[in-house]
């Protein structure tokens, strides 16, 4: 009990230790008497919403905020709620005053990460949805179309994108797995954490059977197997470029099958099966097999070339993509539905932009 009502004696000075604190720069966020004052939002504006839990309670704004965005410094993060980019909702008729990064932060207070639309390079939206219900939606996802934000991506993205379909009130998605930008083919989201809690154990578990399309240079054997361990390249400029290594070097143990389905001229299509799933997987494992995939621009080039990849295209390196994006495919999944717990199978058939690569095949 004495240590419970210690518990409960913090928690009162956290409280009115926030409550003393009247004085800063953003007079527009203040929130007293429980009355909020959110964000406005506009076509080029939008809010992140983090809701803080009971571990991170009476914790500085700043402190919470880096915990949350790792790669910006502490620096950044002050100047963004200086600058009014943050904004806070209290939880509780405890009085908020104007913000500032030593503002403690109470369980249940909602912080607003503001961002401004930008510039963002043009994607595809013409996803199909392949299977949807009150606990996930599958869809096929186009190439290129980013997932989640990231690098010069955030409203040209699909979680934002679907995020905005959304009522105000309406549950997050929450993704399962991931398909690279320039990959397409079957995505798993979750409706709600216990449906993603579900799906991630399966496929931390390595329960979900995937199966993809691949074009590569090259005739490779019928069948074969690659189980080269993979880590984050270490001699690479591209920050994103992973290699082969061992083991003992750090590396993640990584296995796939491959299976030739047909040739035609210089190309062949193959069945990919990846038993692990590593980040460029199967990218790098067929690189390292001498069949690099079609218009891969982190492992079909050199790198002279390649590093321009987030940038633009020289003429020397669209000659040599043959293609805009690699030529990857995400055809099917298996898996349990986390509800029902029914086996499921969810197909997507190659896109018309590979298969007019490969009807033109015999020509290069």
């Amino acid at each position: 009990m004495a240590k419970k009502s210690q518990t409960s004696d913090r928690l009162q000075k956290v409280q009115a230790k926030i409550g003393r604190r009247r004085t800063g720069v953003l007079a527009q966020t203040k929130v007293f008497k429980g009355v909020s004052t959110k964000p406005i939002l506009t076509p080029n504006r939008y809010a992140l919403v983090h809701t803080v839990d009971f571990k991170n309670h009476g914790t500085r704004l700043d402190h919470f905020l880096k915990k949350k965005y790792r790669k910006r410094s502490r620096a950044q993060l002050q100047k963004a709620i200086h600058s009014g980019c943050i904004r806070m909702e209290r939880s509780t008729q405890c009085p908020l005053g104007n913000i500032k990064p030593s503002s403690l932060v109470l369980t249940g207070d909602k912080v607003f990460v503001i961002s401004e639309r930008k510039g963002e390079p043009e994607v595809s939206w013409n996803y199909e949805i392949l299977y949807e219900d009150e606990a996930i939606l599958v869809i096929n996802k186009p190439a290129p179309l980013p997932v989640h934000p990231a690098g010069r991506y955030f409203f040209h993205t699909l979680l934002m994108h679907l995020k905005s379909q959304q009522e105000e009130n309406a549950e997050n998605y929450f993704l399962v797995h991931r398909l690279d930008k320039e990959t397409s083919g079957v995505l798993i989201l979750a409706k709600h954490k216990t449906a993603c809690a579900h799906l991630t154990k399966q496929f931390a578990q390595r329960k979900v059977k995937k199966q993809y399309l691949a074009i590569v240079h090259g005739t490779p054997p019928p069948t074969f197997s690659v189980t080269r361990a993979l880590k984050r390249s270490t001699h690479s400029l591209i920050r994103l470029k992973m290699m082969v290594s061992t083991e003992e070097e750090g590396a993640q143990p990584s296995e796939t099958s491959f299976q030739t389905l047909e040739t035609r001229g210089r190309f062949s299509i193959l069945s990919c099966f990846p038993k692990t799933g590593r980040q460029h997987q199967i990218r790098i494992h067929l690189e390292s097999e001498g069949f690099p995939i079609v218009g891969d621009k982190l492992y079909g080039m050199p790198e002279s070339l390649g590093i321009l990849e987030f940038h633009e295209f020289s003429a020397e390196m669209q000659a040599r993509l043959l293609i805009p994006r690699h030529a990857l495919h995400a055809a099917s999944l298996e898996f349990l539905h986390p509800v029902s717990q029914k086996p499921m199978q969810l197909k997507a058939s190659l896109p018309e932009d590979l298969k007019q690569f490969l009807d033109s095949a015999h020509f290069f």
